[in-house]
């Protein structure tokens, strides 16, 4: 193992500075739905469940390119969806809230069925974690003086409270996918400016404590031995001794309580949050001190965002975000037709002439791309990008591009075989994602001659 990582490191040390920390390219992909979409898990990329209003479950098994309803079938419309996880490719859990009762569903075909495995009234699940072989977690508020907590041995299909005895602290509570697990090592957070924590998958538990901040929204861990954490509520904390000391982050922006903090610190050690907003945050590493809005959606709030838990997965699909619109934004470490040439940013928008032209079938575009001009101050945001190719008369042949880029300088290529030599021309049209108002338009025109 540890020649595979030294290999590692040394091909990472042999790549251009842009592929070692690469830009991350977000897009928005068609959900099929309008209702607010509350969590998503992401189990290797290609396989990715999101849950939400109206008894809403949606799958993706080709990298988050397309989504399909696999809602109902034993999930009433009644139901709001607010936690799910995707433990392999069949078996899936989610749960909600009914009439102030939570309610647990267990699907084994890939969501073509579900049947109610756990319910429990006058209460509301915070997380659900499968891990191992079998064995998984389910953590809710607490009922009758003591925390809902249930542990399975076989896969999510039965669950028992036995030996999972937690008693609440005054009249504390928790919230919504704040729950977090490394192999059997847990946390999960409260209202109380207490983490509960758990070394031994949940027979004992003891408390870290988050004074001044009260709300632990959201957690992150690395992995083993989980040295490095990050408890986001009101404001970011974020603690190397393995939550003996916390300290608060004080250059993050935006403003309302941080919905979810995720990271990943096998690659490229990137981490993101989301904070009642429509924009999405970036550290590129850990030890570094500022964060940047990297991408802002045309409409609705982010409500949760996942990483995927296939360990060093950095391609399409790395990462969703779900909106309380029904949008679902997808992060990949490289996109997709477009090759980065400077992470340097550039002063200006360019479309460069197309090389080389004339030409015989292929060709390649380079442009720069600057910071949207009404950027605030730390803020380093990229527009929507679009590159299409026209003919002589005007008409839309192919859209090379039609994606938020961040502010950097890079090629596209296009192969006209398909098409007859003769004029054609290429546009360079930058909008602002949230608005759409136009801030770059530019056109030139090529010749391809066979």
């Amino acid at each position: 193992m540890k020649t595979k990582h030294l290999y590692l490191v040394l091909f990472l040390l042999s790549l251009p500075i842009q592929y070692i920390f690469p830009q991350i390219f977000w897009e928005e992909r068609q959900s099929g739905v309008t209702v607010s979409l509350n969590a998503v898990s992401n189990l290797n990329a290609q396989i990715a469940y999101v849950c939400g209003d109206s008894g809403t479950v949606l799958r993706t098994t080709n990298y988050g390119y397309n989504w399909s309803a696999v809602s109902g079938n034993g999930i009433p419309a009644s139901v709001t969806l607010g936690s799910i996880f995707v433990f392999d490719a069949n078996r899936i859990i989610t749960a909600g809230v009914s009439d102030g009762n939570a309610v647990v569903y267990l699907s084994t075909n890939s969501g073509s069925n579900w049947s109610v495995v756990l319910a429990q009234a006058n209460t509301v699940v915070n997380g659900i974690w499968l891990y191992g072989l079998s064995e998984g977690i389910i953590v809710a508020n607490p009922v009758g003086g003591r925390w809902s907590v249930w542990k399975t041995s076989n896969a999510g299909a039965n669950w028992d409270s036995a030996g999972m005895y937690l008693p609440q602290a005054g009249i504390e509570s928790g919230f919504k996918n704040s729950f977090y697990l490394v192999g059997s090592k847990m946390w999960f957070g409260t209202n109380n400016s207490r983490i509960y924590y758990s070394m031994n998958a949940g027979t004992n538990w003891s408390v870290l404590q988050i004074t001044p901040m009260v709300v632990s929204q959201s957690l992150w861990w690395d992995t083993a031995p989980s040295v490095l954490g990050y408890a986001a509520g009101t404001s970011l904390l974020k603690t190397t001794s393995s939550g003996s000391n916390f300290s608060v982050d004080t250059n993050t922006l935006g403003s309302g309580n941080f919905n979810t903090i995720t990271g990943n610190m096998q690659f490229y050690q990137y981490f993101w949050y989301i904070r009642n907003s429509s924009n999405i945050y970036l550290k590129p590493n850990t030890y570094l001190p500022n964060w940047n809005v990297q991408y802002t959606a045309p409409s609705g709030i982010y409500n949760h965002m996942a990483i995927s838990r296939s360990l060093y997965y950095f391609g399409s699909g790395w990462v969703f975000a779900v909106r309380n619109n029904g949008g679902i934004s997808r992060g990949n470490a490289f996109v997709e037709g477009v090759k980065l040439i400077s992470n340097q940013i550039p002063d200006l928008y360019k479309l460069h002439q197309n090389y080389p032209n004339p030409f015989n079938s292929t060709t390649k575009f380079k442009f720069d791309t600057r910071k949207l001009p009404n950027s605030l101050i730390g803020e380093v945001r990229g527009g929507n990008i679009k590159l299409v190719i026209y003919n002589s008369l005007g008409q839309e042949v192919e859209t090379l591009i039609d994606k938020v880029l961040q502010p950097a300088v890079y090629e596209a290529s296009w192969d006209g075989s398909r098409y007859s030599s003769g004029v054609y021309f290429y546009r360079f049209l930058v909008t602002n994602p949230n608005g759409y108002e136009v801030v770059y338009d530019a056109v030139k025109r090529m010749a391809m001659v066979k």
